[in-house]
Order: C-alpha cells, then structure tokens, then sequence
C-alpha cells in the first residue's frame, strides 16, 4: 500500500550493491517519488550534470571512490539539494565529516524502511520550507521589508546587546527554537538565554567585545529550553547551538570608536549533537545488548589502573564465556540466541556494583570490571553470585532455557599491569574453568600459562591430524551372553599420533568440542565406519551392525539425517548395517529435533543405543518417547557387580526396565568371570569388555570375525 504523505521528489540514489540499489528504488517509487538510480560516482556526476535532483541518498564506500569527494566535488551543484549519506561503516570520524560537510542526516546498514522513509518525510519538509523561504526572498528582494523579513523569519537566532549586555533585540526564531517568549526577553541581561553551569563559559563569547578574526565564531553552548516537560529532549537539557559574535561600534565624529552593543547569531544543531552522540554511541557499545563494547572497555580499564597505580589500589578483570551456548543457536536460532543474550545481560548488571563495568566484546564472551577491590575475595562473591543468577532458567519463546558460565579472574598488579596482559590472564583463567568441568570460576595463576599453551599445541595438532589423515578406528567386540557369539562392534576413534603414540578420545575430544573440530571428525568417524562395514560385507564377515557413538552438535546439524542417508547409500548399506549410540545427555539438549531425526533412522532399520546409561537423567519419559532400541548399562555399574552389595539390585533393576520397555540390554566394561555370570543372572543379552576382547585394529578385528566364523565361543 502507498503511503506518501509529502510531495514528490526527484531522488538520486548512489548505491554499488545491487540489492540495496533495487530495493531502495522500488520503496521510493511506490511511495511516489521519481528515482534515478547511480552505481559509482561516475554515473552519479554525469547525472547530476544532466538535472537537478531535490535529495542524493549516498553511500560512503563506492567502486570509484569515497561519497565524501562527491560532496566536496559537486558542492556548488548540492547548493539547493539534500543529502542523506548511508553507509554500513560504523567509524565515527566518516560519520562525523560527513555531517559537517553538509549532509542532512545519516543511515547506517542496515537499516528499516521505515526509517529511510521518516528520514525522507523530514528531507521532503525541510526542502518544503527552503523553496517557500526561497520564494520569499526573491519577492521581497531589494526592499526594507525583505530585510526585516529575513532577520525575522531566519533559522537561526539573531540577537543585539546592548553595551550593558541587555537584550536589545532577538528574532522571532527564538520562539520557536527555545520556547522563551521574545517580548519577555527584551531588556533582560544575555545570561536569561544560557544555562546557569555554561555561563562563565559563555560570558566573553555571547556578549563579545571584539571584532573581525579575533571575534567569536562556531562557539558552542547550551540556551535555556522553556516548555512543557514532554518537549523537553532526553539527551540535552537544552538547546545546543553554535554562536558566531562580533562588537558593534559606532565612530565618534571627533575619532575614535564607542562601543555601543554586540551583534550575533546563534544555530541550533541539537539535532546533529544528537545524531553525534548517538554515532558515538553505537561506536563504542554493543549493538545488541547497549552494554560497553571491547574498545570502551579497554578505555576504562585503562583508566582504572592508573587510578589503582596511584592510590595502590587493586581491581579485578573478569572474563565469561556462556557454557555450550553455540548449541542454542544451532537448534533454536540466532534470533532466539540473540534475545537470551539480551537476558542474560539483564541479570549479570544487576549482580554488580555501582562503578562496574560489563562489556560484551562479542559471540556469547563478556568483560567485566571491578575497579573497587579490597581481596580477592571480594572477586570471588561476584563471579560466585554471576553464577548463581545464571542457575534460574531462562523462559523466552515457549523454551525453558538453562545456560551456565565458565569465568576466568585476573588481579591488578599481581596477574599483570596493563590492560592487555590482564584481559589475556582472565582468558586463560577462564578456559582452565572450562576444562574443570564448567560453570565455574577459576583465578589465574602463572602455571596455567604452560597448560594453555600445551592446550593450543594439542588443538594444532588435532587440526594437522585430521589434515594429515592421523585417525583411525578401533573396533571392540559386542557378544551375546548366551551363545558367545560376536554379534555386533562398536566403532572408538584412535589418534596416531607422531610424537604421542596411539592416543585415546578422553584426550582430545573435550578439546575438539571446544574448538569446533568435533563435528568433521565426527563426520569422518561415520564415512570410515560405513567403508569398514561395506568391507565386512563384501568380506561375508558383518556383524548384525557396527555401532557408532556421535556427539551431539553432530545430530544436531539441520542436514544430519539427509548426510545419514547418502552415506548408506553411496556405501550400499541397509539401515541395519549401522547402528547409533548416544548419551543420555545429548538426548536432552533439543528433545524436539532428536526424537524426529532418530525416528527417521529408526524406521529405516538403524539400531538406535543409549549409551552410559544410568549416569545421565534416566528417565523413563524420554525413553517412552524415543525409538531407542537397546540400553548400554555404564561400566561403573558393572564395576560395582564384584563389590558392592546394591550392585547387582541397581543393574537388575536396570534390566528389569529395558525388560519391560523390550529394550535390549548390553553391558559396558565387562572383565571377570564374575561379573559376566552376575549378568547372565540378571537376564542381560550382551556384552563388552576386556574380558572377550580389548578394542582391536581393523586387521585384528578382521582376523577375529573370520576366526569366530568358523569358531563360536562360549562363555
């Protein structure tokens, strides 16, 4: 629907990306107003040569060149038009020279439609009001009358004083601009204009003596606003303007000069005060979250320690990262992540002090600051209350979300004296929180240099590894208590590593999780167990099916299922060739989206495992819910078959559910005889363990299956 609501106007839109360009032109046109469309500077000059256009929209960053030399090249033809300078650079100083260059106002991408048409209202107003006061002019030309008219009817103020500092004369812009009556002001001293904490300030400035270079131009300070209390703007107390003043004197007829007033005008750029303060702003804060930015937070830290430096004080640097925050994005959106971010900066404000400083310096990472310190104690409270503020769930969407925190602490002067070196420390603290197990809070300490440093090395290598084809799979066999017979393997990862040896995944996975390499190993894990298990086949060797434990992040992937299927197809597997394993936990990190996609496999033929189960949530709710076929009792259970009295009570009634729910059962970490005839008691159908078999290459898993071919064993 149109909805124009000023005259037309002929626009020139400067734009080099083609979706900007295309979608600003139809949003103009639909509202009305004639568009010529210019993608460099080049085209727009040649343009401009050939009409005159009411409004330019330009972008600062063009193909040819910057839009700040088109306002400095075409200034002479811009005389009678408006521009409004769009850009997605958010640098201040661009900004900034582009409105003192005469640029009405400024559009940072992205931006609203309905922000670029308000923007134009305003543009179609303003151009309104100058042809009006340019019509004017032109009839009143040469006459006393224009010029009585065009002191009156100026934007600006125009004011005399008289040689005692009275108000001897103000246009009727005062009115308008500050709200104060100008028959009131008449006679009054200049200080009834400004406000009382600018007018020292202001005393040689507005009531200016001096004449030519010496007097005052471009002066700023602020003029009483008078009005009711809803007019009254949010960021200035009153109005700002920029006073340009001279001396008036009069030649005396036996020589000399008397003076006998002062002459000024006074601008009102409240406006572009504000559009300044608001650039400035979004330079130095967080977009999302209005919370300091890296930069600003930089700056007070800075200025921090010098204080601490000087008083021989100490502070406090924190550095919190939300715990598997990445996960909410990848199974509710970014527009879901963003709003618990705008949540979870509402809690962590509330648990600071005055003084403090939170910043957000990017993704799920925060900076905090705690200037005022007596102990490192004091430090500890806080990161101890951030924590416990977290532990509330968070309700936004129809989710009940819960979040947690790892948070490092740095400490003025004993962790470093300088802002970088503190920032760094309180990193370094904070993913030793991590690797403690989460939603925790850890203070530096200069060992954790060295485990940091070993860590990086360790994520190196793992990308090498994966690069260099370092990986391979073990298989440990699965074997049915009954007949002893293998019946299924189980798929571990190994890594060869050149300097370590084999090394094992409780190295290297949390590792992996950490730095976002778990999913394209995960994705090589499934490629080279279905190639293993195409082999097996084509060897007449399978198994009923090769399990395969996949993390969540990996299911959690849009395109699991579809990458699922492809691969059992390019291999020539049916669905019951693989078979999946996963953990309680997984599971309940996005209920929703694992029943369906394990549904969809399930129907398919894949075996699907809850793996460790027991240690986890085990709850008979999901189980009823989900297509699980088998249950895999944790081997600290089965551990506890040899020693413990509840023991065997606690995997029997494990058994006695996966018997009622006509689940499968196995049993993880068998290694006695005892405990394998405990499990052949209790009804358990199969099991692992080094009791038939540690994990074995693939040439010894090969040798194994050809060997139990011919040769069943019982046990």
């Amino acid at each position: 629907m149109q909805t124009q609501d000023t005259n037309p106007l002929n626009i020139l839109v400067v734009e080099d990306e083609p979706r900007y360009l295309e979608s600003t032109r139809l949003l103009l046109r639909h509202n009305g107003h004639a568009v010529t469309p210019a993608k460099d500077l080049a085209q727009a000059r040649a343009a401009m040569q050939a009409q005159r256009f009411d409004l330019l929209l330009l972008d600062l960053h063009l193909p040819d060149g910057v839009g700040l030399d088109l306002l400095n090249s075409e200034a002479e033809r811009l005389k009678q038009t408006l521009v409004i300078v769009i850009s997605g650079d958010a640098t201040l100083d661009v900004a900034l020279q582009a409105l003192r260059m005469g640029a009405y106002d400024f559009l940072r991408k992205p931006y609203e439609p309905e922000e670029l048409l308000k923007s134009l209202r305003n543009a179609a107003r303003e151009l309104g009001l100058a042809r009006e006061n340019h019509t004017i002019q032109e009839r009143l030309a040469h006459s006393e009358q224009w010029q009585r008219f065009l002191v009156n009817n100026s934007p600006d103020i125009i004011y005399t004083l008289d040689a005692e500092g009275r108000i001897s004369f103000v246009n009727d812009s005062i009115e308008t601009i500050t709200g104060q009556r100008k028959a009131d002001l008449l006679g009054q001293p200049w200080e009834t204009l400004v406000v009382e904490s600018e007018r020292e300030a202001a005393r040689w400035h507005i009531n200016e003596r001096r004449t030519g270079e010496r007097a005052t131009r471009n002066f700023e300070l602020l003029l009483n606003r008078h009005g009711p209390a809803e007019a009254a703007d949010a960021t200035y107390a009153g109005v700002v303007v920029e006073v340009s003043a001279s001396g008036m004197y009069q030649d005396l007829p036996e020589g000399g000069r008397r003076f006998i007033g002062t002459y000024g005008v006074a601008r009102d750029i409240t406006e572009r005060k504000k559009a300044e303060a608001t650039i400035t702003f979004q330079a130095y804060h967080d977009q999302l979250t209005g919370l300091p930015n890296r930069a600003l937070f930089k700056d007070r830290l800075t200025q921090a320690i010098a204080h601490a430096r000087r008083h021989g004080l100490i502070l406090a640097v924190m550095f919190l990262d939300l715990d598997r925050f990445k996960s909410v994005n990848d199974t509710l959106g970014h527009l879901v992540g963003d709003e618990l971010l705008q949540l979870v900066s509402q809690r962590l404000r509330h648990c600071l002090r005055e003084g403090d400083t939170l910043a957000r310096i990017g993704g799920d990472e925060f900076l905090l600051l705690l200037p005022h310190i007596r102990t490192r104690d004091n430090a500890a409270y806080i990161a101890e209350k951030i924590l416990a503020a977290l532990k509330t769930p968070f309700h936004l969407n129809g989710h009940e979300l819960y979040i947690s925190a790892s948070i490092g602490i740095a400490i003025y002067p004993n962790d470093g004296i300088t802002h970088e070196t503190l920032i760094k420390h309180a990193d370094i603290a904070m993913y030793n929180a991590k690797d403690d197990g989460r939603n925790d809070y850890r203070f530096f300490d200069s060992g954790l240099n060295q485990h940091l440093t070993g860590r990086m090395a360790l994520e190196t290598d793992l990308r090498r590894g994966l690069q260099r084809g370092e990986f391979e799979m073990h298989y440990q066999p699965k074997v049915d208590i009954g007949s002893g017979r293998i019946v299924g393997m189980e798929a571990l990862i190994r890594w060869r590593h050149p300097q370590r040896g084999l090394v094992h995944p409780d190295e290297f996975i949390a590792i992996a999780e950490d730095s976002g390499l778990i999913t394209p190993i995960s994705e090589w894990v499934l490629d080279s167990v279905c190639r293993q298990a195409r082999s097996w086949q084509d060897m007449d060797l399978h198994p009923t099916a090769l399990a395969v434990n996949l993390p969540a992040r990996h299911i959690e992937h849009p395109d699991f299922v579809d990458e699922f299927v492809r691969l059992l197809r390019d291999y020539r597997l049916s669905g019951g060739g693989i078979g999946i394993e996963i953990t309680e936990s997984t599971l309940m990190r996005d209920m929703e989206g694992s029943v369906h996609k394990l549904k969809q496999l399930s129907d398919m033929g894949v075996e699907i495992s809850i793996d460790d189960f027991g240690t986890g949530y085990s709850s008979l709710a999901y189980l009823k819910r989900l297509p699980v076929h088998v249950l895999k009792i944790d081997r600290s259970f089965v551990h506890d078959l040899d020693h413990a009295d509840s023991g065997p009570h606690l995997v029997a009634g494990i058994a006695a559910m996966a018997k009622g729910l006509h689940l499968g059962l196995v049993a993880e970490g068998v290694e006695t005889q005892a405990q394998l005839e405990c499990l052949r008691q209790i009804g358990c159908d199969a099991y692992q363990g080094f009791l038939f078999s540690h994990a074995l290459t693939v040439d010894e898993a090969t040798r194994m299956l050809q060997a139990s071919r011919s040769t069943p064993t019982l046990h």
